[in-house]
């Protein structure tokens, strides 16, 4: 495992088994109803100025590239009409993000990103956030690491584990000791397996490769650990047939809908998630929005559920907090806290 978190955070910025549903508590209306984000990044954003990307909520053209042109920049990969623009900064992107998670009522975010930072947001902002970070590199002294940032509290999910930005399956035998921790210590993972960014392939060697992004490479992980909580985010999209599979074969298996709920199509997306709601899912499937440099992509996220026409109130509510809640083994004393 090479140190290559800063390097897909970027990359991703440019552009146990199902128990009983959580404690009945008192209605509200839909936009105070609490919300758990299982997907969010903090960066040191050193970018100068702000960029653009496009939400699903508009029409997208991906269009084709002649490959004796000169390499396109990231914005004329994906087009659309009034695209949406990043932070500019680092306090920017973290005062924004913090601003639009209250203004959703987002009462829990899983924020990845160095354990430095990840305390500099917290600190912004208290008992919002739980804090996940992956482990450097693949050696016993970074793993070791992690389990004692673990044990003092200041780890509480392995996430983003990037295993499709390193070019590698999650069945390496070079992971092994990673998913065995994961599992002796109980803590869940979150590991990237969906889309990358259009035409990087050509960029400085990036090792990322569309075929990684099938969810059958974790059967041998969940055999070899049947404990271990893991959550695919971006539900392996687009490859939603195999993660149907992949849920019914193993009861245990989560997915977050990250990203593809406001970054892919709305109709692409609309079309995964019924196929996985239709197959029987609606009770594993969480929120996340993957908002990396995006503040705005948070509230974009959350409308796309609320909007969703073939999901009834309490799937929409099963998907933006019950579930995760459950994963997350939350006690009915912190459920009630958040419904307050």
């Amino acid at each position: 495992m090479v140190d290559a978190r800063q390097t897909y955070l970027w990359l991703i910025a440019l552009t146990a088994i199902a128990g009983p549903l959580s404690p009945t508590v008192a209605r509200s209306s839909p936009a105070r109803e609490p919300i758990i984000d299982m997907h969010l990044h903090a960066a040191d954003f050193r970018r100068p100025g702000a960029i653009t990307t496009c939400p699903g909520s508009r029409p997208m053209i991906f269009p084709a590239v002649d490959p004796a042109a000169p390499a396109p920049s990231e914005s004329a990969l994906a087009r659309c009409d009034r695209p949406i623009r990043s932070a500019s900064s680092t306090v920017e992107l973290r005062n924004g993000t913090i601003a639009e998670l209250r203004r959703n009522n987002v009462r829990r975010a899983v924020l990845a990103g160095t354990l430095a930072i990840v305390e500099n947001w917290s600190a912004a902002a208290p008992g919002l956030f739980i804090p996940a970070t992956i482990p450097s590199n693949d050696s016993p002294a970074a793993l070791a690491e992690l389990s004692e940032e673990t044990a003092r509290g200041r780890v509480a999910i392995f996430a983003e584990f990037g295993t499709q930005y390193l070019g590698r399956r999650a069945d390496d035998p070079m992971f092994e000791p990673f998913w065995a921790l994961a599992e002796q210590l109980d803590v869940p993972v979150g590991i990237h397996l969906g889309e990358g960014m259009p035409g990087r392939y050509e960029t400085n060697g990036d090792p990322y490769r569309a075929a990684l992004t099938s969810p059958f490479q974790l059967e041998t992980v969940l055999i070899r650990h049947p404990r271990l909580r893991l959550y695919v985010m971006h539900a392996a999209s687009p490859l939603t047939d195999e993660m149907i599979a992949m849920l019914f074969e193993y009861p245990q298996l989560y997915v977050d809908i990250s990203a593809n709920d406001w970054a892919m199509p709305r109709a692409q997306f609309y079309d995964q998630l019924k196929r996985l709601v239709d197959a029987g899912f609606s009770t594993r499937i969480m929120f996340g929005s993957d908002q990396t440099i995006f503040p705005q992509a948070i509230g974009l996220a959350i409308q796309t559920i609320r909007e969703a026409p073939f999901l009834t109130n309490a799937q929409k509510r099963d998907i933006l907090y019950n579930n995760a809640a459950r994963f997350l083994r939350l006690t009915p004393q912190q459920i009630a806290a958040d419904h307050r």
